[in-house]
C-alpha cells in the first residue's frame, strides 16, 4: 500500500513531503476529500519512469521497422550530421 499525505499537508509542509518521497524510493498518493488526487515521486522514480517510456518507444521504433543499422563510425557522424540539420531547421 501507499504512503498517502492530504492535499493540505502538501500545501503545509511541501519541502517535508518531498524530502520523504526522495528518501523512501516510493509513490505518495495526495488524497483530497479520502480521493486519490496524485501522486508525489522522487527524482530517481520519474528518472527510470522516463528511461522506461524511451526504452518503450525504441522497441515499438524497432518492431516497426523504423530503425536502421549503423556498421562504421562514417556512417554514424553523417547521421548525427543530419539529425543536427534537420534540428536547426
Amino acid at each position: 500500500m501507499f504512503n498517502t499525505v492530504s492535499a493540505r499537508q502538501i500545501q503545509r509542509e511541501y519541502k517535508k513531503i518531498l524530502e520523504k518521497a526522495n528518501k523512501s524510493k516510493e509513490p505518495i498518493v495526495v488524497m483530497a476529500n479520502n480521493k486519490p488526487l496524485g501522486a508525489v515521486v522522487g527524482l530517481e522514480i520519474l528518472e527510470k519512469l522516463q528511461i522506461e517510456a524511451v526504452l518503450d518507444q525504441a522497441l515499438k521504433d524497432y518492431k516497426a521497422g523504423k530503425t536502421k543499422t549503423i556498421s562504421t563510425m562514417e556512417e554514424l557522424e553523417a547521421d548525427f550530421a543530419e539529425m543536427k540539420k534537420e534540428a536547426s531547421l
